[in-house]
This record gives structure tokens, C-alpha cells and sequence, in this order.
């Protein structure tokens, strides 16, 4: 009852000390103080466990990055690429474009093209800024399944549509791919466009300029 009675006091003289202007706002946490605590302690708590969700979080990508690596390393062709699809089950969605990729290339390594170019559509319906590094290897698989025709039609495609910053590299995809399938015509014209987008190696699309149209 003291006790009470000296918090009273106190609050009282705290009272009398602030201006009138900061009396309802003293009155509010004076008659609510039990409510206020209570709402920071609960702010207190949704922050800590936002922060131990983060860290979970943070641990779990760490642990999948670990997991990641030696699979990388410790497997290689159809069983890296096994060990992969496992992996990818409960893999962080951050993580599936370089699975997918890791992917590709083990079955491309395996000699298993059609599983390769499924892990490449992958990559490019799951991260769109990587379909054109996608249709890339999907025309390469293409061309190694000695499909060259097909792998002309995608590239063709592809060049429509990935821009100016994949020109050379497409180019001479289909500079290859055309050679293969018999396009003379079309392989020549992809060796030309190199010639200007890519001078430092001019000497050799020159050649095979010069060598595609004695066959013509």
C-alpha cells in the first residue's frame, strides 16, 4: 500500500512538472501503461522471431549450398545429374536456376542429350533472362543428337528474340549448325555477320567463308 502510495506521489509531482499541452498524453500512459508494455513486448517478440526466421533461413541456404558442392565434386555425368534431381526436391527456389544448369551440363557430360535439353527448357522457363544461354543449349544438344536442321529453325528463332548481346554467340552456333544440316547459304551469311562483331578472330571466318562457298 506504501508502495502505491509513493508511485502515486510520484506521479503526481511528474504531473505537475509538464506543461499543460503534455497532460492528455501523460494521462493516456498513466491509465494504459499495463497495455503500452505489453504492446512493445509483443513488438519484441515478432522482431526476434523475424530474426531467427531470417537466420533459419539464412542456415538453411548455406546448408543447401554445402550440399550443392559436393554433389558438384563428388559426382560427375548420369549420376551428378541423378544426385541433382534429389537435391532439387527441397532445394531453395533461389537455387534452381544453377541446379538446372548444373543439370544440363551433367547429362550434356553423359552423352544423354533429350535429358539435357529438358534441363535446359528448365533454366529458361524458370529464370527468363537465361533463356537465350537455354536455347543456346538446346540447339547444341540438337546438334549433337545430329538434329542440325532443328537446331537451325531454334536459333533462328532465338536471334530474333535475345537481342544484340547474344548476337555473336548465337551467330556462330548457327554458323556450325547451318554447315551441318547443308545450308551453305545461311552459313556463310553467319560467318559474315562474325566478321564485324567479333574482328579479333577474322583470319578464321574468313576461311571458312572462302571454303563454304567453293562448295556452292
Amino acid at each position: 500500500m506504501e508502495e502505491q502510495n509513493n508511485t502515486q506521489d510520484i506521479l503526481n509531482q511528474v504531473h505537475e512538472s509538464t506543461p499543460d499541452t503534455l497532460h492528455p498524453l501523460l494521462d493516456y500512459i498513466i491509465k494504459n501503461g499495463k497495455m503500452i508494455v505489453a504492446g512493445v513486448a509483443a513488438i519484441i517478440l515478432i522482431a526476434g522471431g523475424i530474426s531467427g526466421f531470417k537466420y533459419m533461413n539464412q542456415q538453411k541456404m548455406i546448408k543447401a549450398q554445402s550440399e550443392l558442392g559436393v554433389i558438384l565434386i563428388k559426382y560427375s555425368g548420369t549420376k551428378q545429374a541423378d544426385e541433382l534431381a534429389a537435391f532439387a526436391k527441397d532445394a531453395p527456389a533461389s537455387m534452381m536456376p544453377a541446379v538446372q544448369l548444373a543439370q544440363a551440363k551433367a547429362w550434356m557430360d553423359a552423352g544423354s542429350y533429350a535429358e539435357a535439353k529438358t534441363a535446359w527448357a528448365a533454366v529458361g522457363k524458370t529464370s527468363p533472362e537465361m533463356a537465350p544461354v537455354a536455347g543456346l543449349g538446346e540447339a547444341k544438344c540438337l546438334m549433337l543428337e545430329k538434329k542440325a536442321g532443328e537446331a537451325v529453325t531454334l536459333l533462328q528463332g532465338l536471334k530474333n528474340s535475345a537481342g544484340e548481346k547474344y548476337a555473336s554467340s548465337i551467330d556462330r552456333l548457327l554458323a556450325e549448325a547451318a554447315e551441318q544440316a547443308g545450308n551453305i547459304q545461311l552459313a556463310v551469311q553467319a560467318y559474315q555477320g562474325l566478321l564485324t562483331s567479333v574482328p579479333q578472330e577474322a583470319s578464321f571466318f574468313e576461311f571458312k567463308i572462302k571454303e563454304l562457298k567453293a562448295k556452292l
